[in-house]
């Protein structure tokens, strides 16, 4: 996973850099992944990428839409840990952060693996190069998205499973504290 993060995010940079030293001969065009869904019980990201070659877009694309996914999702149980841990009272929590950390890096992972794509809509636009020779290059943007409740039961799962945890994991606690937190978070987005 790691290995597949780091390669795309080469070829992204490497394609940037390679459109970069050109000129586009097409429109310009508004994004049409961006609309928010509206469903409080989904987490969701958009990204685009461009490439001259049609499925590299789109992959490119989804690599980007899960990476900023994972950051979101990594944000959000940050707040909602140091949340429950307040309201637990809880001491000598670096063990627990550091168990809760890893878990939600290994959460993420395999929650991901569970998006549903929403919206997917690619472009080709003609370009020219600086000797003068066009080029078609694809821009696909992408928005994905991922149910709350995948990822309260894949938090959920890890922390009742981990037996240093169990002692201290309240699962009505942390469900409430859960939901307080997200929706928290949803209402600060514009």
């Amino acid at each position: 996973m790691k290995k597949t993060l780091i390669q795309a995010v080469f070829i992204l940079v490497a394609l940037s850099a390679l459109n970069s030293c050109s000129s586009a001969k097409g429109t310009t065009m508004k994004n049409p992944c961006t609309e928010n869904s509206k469903d409080k019980n989904v987490k969701r990201a958009n990204a685009n990428a461009s490439s001259p070659d049609l499925a590299m877009s789109s992959q490119m694309a989804l690599v980007e839409a899960k990476s900023t996914l994972a950051q979101l999702i990594a944000s959000d149980m940050k707040e909602v840990s140091e949340t429950y841990k307040k309201q637990r009272n809880m001491a000598g929590t670096e063990e627990f952060d550091s168990k809760f950390e890893s878990t939600v890096r290994d959460v993420v992972s395999e929650t991901l693996r569970d998006i549903s794509i929403v919206c997917e809509e690619t472009t080709k636009t003609t370009k020219q190069r600086e000797n003068g020779t066009n080029y078609d290059s694809y821009t696909t943007w992408m928005s994905i998205e991922i149910s709350r409740e995948t990822i309260y039961n894949g938090i959920n799962s890890s922390l009742s499973n981990d037996e240093k945890l169990r002692q201290d994991y309240d699962a009505a606690k942390f469900r409430e504290v859960f939901n307080e937190e997200i929706n928290k978070l949803e209402k600060e987005q514009p």
